[in-house]
């Protein structure tokens, strides 16, 4: 039948065609691909998290992700498939100080490093070259720990493309060689992040091929064109670089240096942010004085970073999708994070000094099964505790159905030959002022068994000297044998009623060689001969102590266990040292003797510091002369009350209980108490004491890059007052 109406028909037939196919139009037309830019700028950089959490709140999703410095930390996190609410919470546990630090907990370093603490050198180890010229290391803070944490957090990715990751990331880095940009594309993407992230004096440079590679801030701040040369239609950027400082801020060179940097990256920046178009959104935190090194204040920086977002979020919901094509792409990009595979091979490359044979028998990987990264991580840590390498980096290669591990331990540029400086001073206020300079040298390595040669020279006060030759007798240094030559020398002070009444020089050498094993970190046992001359001379004052000369023969034994966190302020842990001596052969001057002397320290930690306790003491049988090997209380925390080597014995007994806690105002700063008794068995002077005799002190305290540094006051049953101040080794 025929329509009456037929233009009514052909219009509504004209208006359905339009409709069907505006509306195939607007399904068929594709979504812009969204960039997204995230800055460097240190700590600051967290903010990009808060950034990340309002795109997915509003269901924006983005198609790569280019990050330069903290930015590229970020962004690799994101496009290996961690969730914002994971890295917020990652970021915030992480022990920042602890990450920003080159050392790792002193009990997993090795007893021969552990020895070295009591001689408080400063914390630089410098290097000397075969004409003794001094080297440098080439970064102030080691990356070893922060690579822990970057691999924990991009599931130790290693991909052949970085298009296969959950998102297609770029890194940026700088060349230092010849200042150009270089974007990683694939490979190690842990390696990528710290070339990303490597500040130039602050962080080691990343050794790649011909190029050192170092924080891609230098070139590309907010990389732009590299997002766009990616897959960038439209770009999201994040700038949370440093303005630059104020006049008034500008007053020292330290701030000179600091605004130099500043001003350079916004130089790079400028026109980065000038390409941008009405299609790109800029997005800029006020993160006000809040600064580069606030790691601590991630939480701010988040919430910053949400607020900005939330400032223009009209402009950002323009890339909206609807929310189950949100959720379809989130769960795609968190399905999609990389796993860890079995190991099928494992290699060590790029050892020249050390034997890598050492570095496999710690790492003990097993094939055929995935790494267990926590327990890997801790081996690393005990290969880098021994002090070869400036970092342990390592790649897991993916195959189809399994990974291939690469470790590629970097040797210290600046060793094999080690020089660490030292510098010790002390007064009473009242006369006594005794200091020292002091130096240690090793040379590692000397052959594949890993001989170390280490000597200590100490002028001032008091002189020493001692070197030894450590010839382990298997690699993993259970047996070892220590030939060693020593001379030691320091002044003796005479007292009587508390007046010093003369002063004489003693002086010890010994030539010897120790059997030993060494356990593990915990500890190590020796066994010995050695020769010993004993030389007393007097200075000022009258003779009323013997002088002479005296030599001897004997056999000897040593145990040292250390587990303390930090030597002179250990929140944690146990110390003992025991000696014996036996002399079996001797001159007209020494009868055959024996002698025993010990130390043992626990530390003890409680709701709001630590006690410390401590006994030490020596006894001898036979008799012999004095300056064979004499012994004094006397001097900050060693009886504290009494003038420095007021007690001089051979014989004696000391024990001290201390309670210290940190200070909230100071950084590695304590203050703390003790008290200290002491018992002196055949004194060698005719003062009359106390049968015990007690101290009683207070104190504050620093940790410093020097040394421990101390000031305190201190009263006794001997009815006197005694102040101090300390810098490094205790007298």
């Amino acid at each position: 039948m025929r329509s009456r109406y037929p233009f009514l028909r052909t219009a509504i037939i004209s208006l359905l065609a339009f409709s069907l196919g505006l509306t195939h139009a607007e399904e068929v037309k594709p979504r812009p691909r969204v960039g997204l830019v995230l800055g460097g700028g240190g700590a600051r950089g967290f903010a990009h998290i808060g950034v990340l959490k309002v795109l997915e709140e509003n269901n924006i999703p983005v198609d790569c992700v280019v990050g330069t410095s903290i930015g590229s930390l970020v962004g690799a996190a994101y496009a290996s498939g961690r969730t914002t609410a994971d890295m917020a919470a990652r970021i915030k546990a992480a022990n920042w100080d602890d990450l920003l630090s080159s050392s790792l907990p002193r009990q997993v370093n090795s007893i021969r490093r552990k020895s070295d603490d009591q001689l408080a050198l400063m914390k630089l180890e410098l290097g000397l070259s075969d004409n003794f010229a001094i080297k440098f290391p080439d970064a102030a803070i080691s990356t070893q720990k922060i690579e822990f944490f970057l691999r924990d957090l991009t599931y130790a990715g290693t991909v052949k493309d970085f298009d296969q990751l959950a998102l297609p990331y770029r890194a940026v880095s700088t060349d230092l060689v010849n200042g150009e940009m270089v974007v990683f594309k694939d490979g190690d993407l842990v390696t990528a992040m710290r070339s990303s992230m490597a500040v130039p004096g602050l962080f080691p440079a990343v050794i790649q091929g011909d190029h050192i590679l170092v924080d891609g801030g230098l070139v590309r701040n907010v990389p732009v064109d590299v997002a766009r040369e990616t897959c960038a239609d439209v770009v999201i950027a994040i700038d949370v670089g440093s303005p630059p400082l104020k006049k008034d801020q500008i007053s020292n060179i330290f701030a000179v240096a600091d605004q130099y940097t500043r001003l350079m990256m916004i130089q790079n920046v400028k026109p980065q942010l000038e390409s941008l178009t009405e299609k790109d959104v800029l997005i800029t935190p006020k993160l006000g004085d809040l600064s580069s090194a606030d790691f601590k204040k991630s939480e701010e920086f988040i919430q910053l970073g949400q607020e900005a977002a939330l400032a223009i979020l009209p402009k950002l919901q323009r890339y909206a999708v609807t929310p189950e094509q949100f959720a379809q792409w989130s769960k795609s990009r968190t399905e999609k994070h990389l796993v860890n595979l079995p190991i099928a091979t494992e290699a060590i490359v790029g050892v020249k000094r050390v034997n890598p044979e050492v570095i496999e028998s710690v790492l003990d990987v097993s094939t055929g099964k995935p790494l267990d990264l926590p327990q890997f991580h801790q081996k690393l840590e005990k290969v880098y505790a021994g002090g070869d390498f400036s970092q342990l980096d390592y790649e897991l290669i993916r195959n189809d159905h399994s990974s291939d591990l690469i470790v590629r331990p970097i040797e210290k540029s600046w060793g094999p030959n080690y020089l660490n400086l030292g510098l010790s001073f002390g007064t009473d206020f009242e006369g006594s002022t005794p200091w020292n300079i002091s130096a240690l040298y090793r040379r590692t390595w000397i052959n594949s068994l890993g001989a170390e040669w280490k000597t200590n020279l100490t002028i001032g006060s008091s002189q020493e000297f001692k070197t030894e030759f450590y010839q382990p007798l298997r690699l993993d240094g259970l047996l070892f044998i220590a030939p060693y030559l020593s001379y030691n020398e320091e002044p003796l002070s005479l007292w009587f009623d508390k007046t010093q009444y003369a002063t004489f020089k003693y002086a010890t050498s010994s030539l010897g060689v120790d059997l030993g094993s060494t356990v593990s970190k915990f500890g190590e046992l020796r066994v010995g001969v050695s020769a010993n001359k004993y030389k007393m001379t007097q200075d000022v004052g009258p003779p009323v102590l013997s002088t002479g000369n005296a030599t001897d023969y004997g056999v000897n034994a040593a145990l040292l266990f250390d587990q303390l966190d930090n030597y002179f302020f250990p929140k944690e842990g146990q110390y003992l040292k025991l000696d014996a001596y036996a002399s079996i052969a001797n001159d007209k001057q020494i009868n055959e003797y024996g002698r025993i002397s010990g130390e043992f320290k626990a530390a003890v930690p409680t709701s709001s510091g630590t006690s410390l306790f401590t006994v030490r003491g020596q006894v001898y049988t036979g008799d012999i002369p004095f300056y064979a090997d004499v012994k004094w209380l006397g001097g900050f925390l060693n009886l504290s009350s009494f003038k420095y080597q007021e007690l001089l014995t051979d014989k004696y007994l000391y024990a001290s209980a201390q309670y210290y806690q940190t200070m909230a105002w100071l950084s590695s700063g304590y203050w703390g108490v003790a008290l200290e008794a002491g018992k002196v068995f055949d004194k060698l002077n005719t003062a009359q004491y106390q049968d015990i005799n007690l101290s009683a002190t207070a104190y504050i305290a620093y940790d410093s890059y020097l040394g421990p540094i101390y000031l305190g006051a201190s009263y006794g049953n001997n009815e006197t007052w005694s102040a101090y101040f300390m810098l490094g080794k205790q007298f």
